[in-house]
């Protein structure tokens, strides 16, 4: 992977300086062609590779990847094809761009083929360790030996290739702590795994000791623990790898089992919560209300795991939050059902049970989507339903259903409320001054519409002929809807959807399976939500297309929609055939297959409506000229007030103000001539980005100050790492003044001396006795090699999109991780230098 990187990368890299080169000196660009063939040679090889290790990649992944090498090979023939365009006519500077893109194009869908691979393994890895965890469950339910001991070699065996696998992927890692963490929790399951199988002996040698079978549970616990830190681990280091790479990639995430057990417990709750009216008119309440509570504690104990174990502070804010609503919402439906228990003719009873339960549905349906969705993806859920409740509560009004207007209304405050700080909290994570206000004006505008809406949709209630009242609440339903979509871009709701559609779907099929009385009452229940959920992802995507200026690309996602629409009906007719007959094994694998086609569709939907960076920047324009307007207003306005009390204050003042302006003026040029005097010899650049590279560059300069810089190896490494710094303070002005050809030649040189840097550091490190400090020189010469060729892809790749968020943000943490990589391998390499070998005299 990294040798087909750096080629590519070196081949993207000397296009754009030669194109670069040729724009500014007017020159004639010379034949690119013999160096775009070997290009077209190597990636046709690598997708015909990729094709041939098909047989061999999860089923989830087969479509991307061909897809992928298709693409791959495409832009390899685009790339001859305006390679040939440039040598006939080598004046014309349109095909030597459109080289660029497609040397581009290449390198995004060569780094797509390997993380394609690299997640197929992931989930084979993934899913090995939710069976050896299935098996530990099974091993506690056995209490004869010899099925013990046969369970037990099953386990063994998954466990086994668990922990190789685990090791593999371990030394895959670029972060020694990461490294370290999944090495310590793989050694832990086998530790733990010993113990419990022993345990389980015990307890089929004396069935009857309730202590051995408590130890037994215990072990248990913690053997199931270790497994999920190991798959949330494993999640963290394909993250930690892939960190600069978005090229075009969005990367389906594994879940762990603690977020399995959230959806399924959520699941299990709303089936529960949907039955319970009904359980309760059996006679049954007593023990749907157990069901109930067991539920919401198991989602709630996951949900916890999972919140403990975000590193995002902004979405494990957000879970806890609604983990605390979903906690203050199971006593209250257990208390909303005694009085309705007591006398079910109770209609207020009725009504207030009702109400709990459409929140504590409401509730658990959020959690369940949160444990899996990003910060924008959980506001964006949040949005689509509150906007489902207005819609519901409109069409309530509108049919004459009184009961169940109330039940909706009673929850929409609370929903709105809710919606709103989710908003508060994204709030934290946005940097685009334009995006900022939007989404500010956008909260202040529900919490106006939230006492209307209230207020109106009583009356229309009350009097269903009020059609002022419904006129009024139309109105207010249509802009609380509109200042929701503000808060939440269409691509970050089909996102959204996407998660909701896979776990309904999930649960679906999981209900069908376990069958029972109420079984076809659920199901239907399911499928209405399906459609709902896939009618509003259409609607949005569509929304979005609209806006889309690029016609190739608009094809694509109208291509996109349009394959999930043709699936839809398709869909709750192989639902509504499973549910008149379950037994029917023909509709059953019709149904399984137009589920999973499904999924794939809204999959592939939320994938490729994901924003480019021209459309981004599109987005901001349109908001910072917004937010402009508005400013210009503002500032107007305060100029002329600040003109009237101007001239108030000079026909009054006029000598004072003169004199303190002249006092002014003298302290003004006296400080500016002190600043002068304690300026640095460096101009440090301007703008938030480039003075954070040029810190960066600053702090390997800082701490390398005092070194020693002589002819032996560390010496020699210092003086390297001298002018790696000044390469990086070069490119955050290069990067300040748009000079393209600048910052890459600056990241070539950088990732050249970094290799010089390694010849000296395994130089010393070859010669240490001591292993572990050998070891720390090793793995920060690794680091450093790695973060200087994601300099250089980004430099040649991102080179035109800087003003992109994204791009910024991987230049920066780029930077800084190649200044700490350098400054602690030069630590590391002074500390190996006094421990050499002594090299024995003459």
């Amino acid at each position: 992977m990294d040798e087909v990187l750096e080629m590519i990368a070196d081949a993207v890299s000397s296009l754009v300086v030669a194109i670069t080169d040729s724009e500014e000196k007017n020159s004639l660009f010379g034949d690119m062609v013999p160096g775009v063939e070997l290009i077209q040679q190597a990636v046709n090889g690598m997708a015909e590779a990729a094709e041939e290790t098909v047989s061999l990649i999860d089923e989830e992944f087969v479509g991307q990847l061909e897809s992928t090498s298709k693409q791959l090979k495409n832009s390899a023939g685009q790339l001859y094809v305006h390679a040939v365009r440039a040598r006939e006519d080598p004046w014309n500077r349109v095909p030597q761009k459109d080289a660029i893109k497609a040397a581009k194009q290449i390198l995004q869908n060569v780094v797509l083929l390997v993380l394609i691979e690299e997640q197929s393994n992931i989930k084979v890895l993934v899913n090995i360790a939710k069976k050896a965890a299935e098996g530990v469950k099974r091993i506690d339910e056995i209490e004869n030996i010899k099925q013990l001991d046969v369970m037990i070699g099953d386990v063994n065996q998954l466990q086994n290739e668990l922990v190789k696998r685990s090791q593999r992927r371990s030394e895959g890692s670029h972060n020694p702590e990461l490294r370290s963490k999944l090495e310590d929790i793989a050694t832990m399951v086998n530790i733990l795994s010993e113990q419990h199988q022993a345990s389980a002996r015990d307890v089929c040698r004396n069935p009857r000791e309730e202590t051995l079978r408590s130890k037994r549970s215990e072990l248990s616990s913690k053997l199931l623990s270790a497994i999920d830190d190991l798959i949330y681990t494993i999640k963290l280091i394909f993250e930690s790898n892939t960190k600069f790479v978005d090229l075009a990639f969005k990367w389906k995430p594994v879940r762990t089992m603690a977020e399995d057990e959230v959806t399924r417990a959520s699941a299990i709750l709303i089936d529960n919560l949907r039955t319970l009216p009904k359980a309760i008119e059996a006679g049954n309440g007593p023990a749907a209300a157990r069901e109930i509570v067991n539920a919401a504690n198991l989602q709630i104990s996951n949900a916890i795991l999972v919140a403990n174990r975000c590193q995002d502070p902004v979405k494990k804010k957000m879970l806890l939050k609604q983990i605390e609503e979903l906690k203050k919402l199971t006593p209250m439906l257990i208390t909303a059902m005694k009085p309705v228990l007591e006398n079910p003719n109770d209609q207020e009873a009725q009504k207030h049970l009702e109400s709990v339960i459409y929140s504590t549905q409401k509730a658990s349906e959020a959690l369940a989507t949160a444990v899996v969705s990003t910060p924008a993806e959980i506001v964006a859920a949040s949005g689509v339903s509150l906007a489902r409740d207005l819609d519901s509560l409109e069409e309530a009004i509108a049919s004459g259903d009184k009961k169940r207007a109330q039940v909706i209304l009673s929850h929409i405050p609370t929903a709105i409320d809710k919606h709103i700080e989710l908003a508060n909290a994204l709030l934290e994570t946005v940097t685009d001054p334009g995006q900022r206000h939007q989404i500010k004006q956008s909260i202040e505008r529900l919490q106006t519409l939230k006492p209307r809406i209230i207020e109106n949709a009583n009356k229309a209630i009350a009097n269903p002929n009020d059609h002022e009242a419904r006129k009024n609440l139309s109105s207010d339903i249509k802009e609380a809807k509109k200042a929701i979509g503000q808060i939440s871009q269409p691509y970050e709701v089909v996102s959204a959807l996407n998660t909701k559609i896979h776990n309904d779907l999930d649960s679906l099929v999981k209900c069908i399976d376990e069958g029972g009385p109420d079984m076809q009452i659920k199901g239907v229940q399911y499928a209405k939500d399906i459609a709902n959920s896939i009618k509003k992802q259409i609607e949005a995507a569509e929304a979005y297309a609209q806006t889309i200026t690029d016609p190739d690309r608009k094809k694509q996602v109208l291509d996109s929609i349009e394959q999930l629409k043709k699936l839809t009906p398709q869909l709750l007719e192989a639902i509504r055939a499973c549910l008149a007959n379950p037994d029917d094994k023909e509709a059953r694998k019709r149904l399984d297959d137009i589920v999973k086609k499904v999924k794939e569709a809204s999959s592939n939907l939320s994938q490729v409506i994901q924003p480019t960076a021209d459309e981004l920047k599109e987005e901001k324009r349109k908001r910072n000229e917004e937010i402009a307007r508005i400013e210009a207003e503002e500032k107007a306005k305060a100029r002329a007030a600040l003109k009237a009390a101007e001239l108030a204050r000079i026909e009054a003042e006029e000598e004072k103000k003169r004199l303190a302006a002249i006092e002014e003026e003298k302290k003004r040029l006296a400080a500016e001539e002190e600043e002068r005097k304690r300026a640095p010899k460096l101009v440090v650049p301007e703008g938030p980005v480039n003075k954070a590279v040029f810190g960066a560059a600053a702090d390997v300069a800082q701490a390398l100050e005092s070194k020693v810089r002589d002819g032996t190896p560390l010496g020699i490494l210092v003086q390297l790492s001298d002018e790696i710094a000044q390469q990086m303070a070069l490119i955050s002005s290069f990067a300040m003044n748009g000079d393209v050809k600048g910052m890459i030649t600056a990241a070539r040189k950088i990732a050249d001396t970094i290799k010089q840097v390694q010849t000296q550091a395994k130089h010393i490190a070859d010669n240490c006795t001591d292993p572990r400090l050998k070891q720390n020189v090793l793995t920060y010469c690794d680091c450093g090699g790695n973060f200087s060729t994601q300099l250089k892809i980004l430099c040649a790749v991102k080179s035109n999109d800087f003003n992109d968020p994204t791009a910024e943000e991987q230049l920066v943490t780029c930077a800084k991780g190649l200044s700490g990589a350098v400054i602690n391998l030069v630590k590391s390499s002074e500390a190996a230098s006094i421990k050499q070998r002594k090299v024995p005299q003459q």
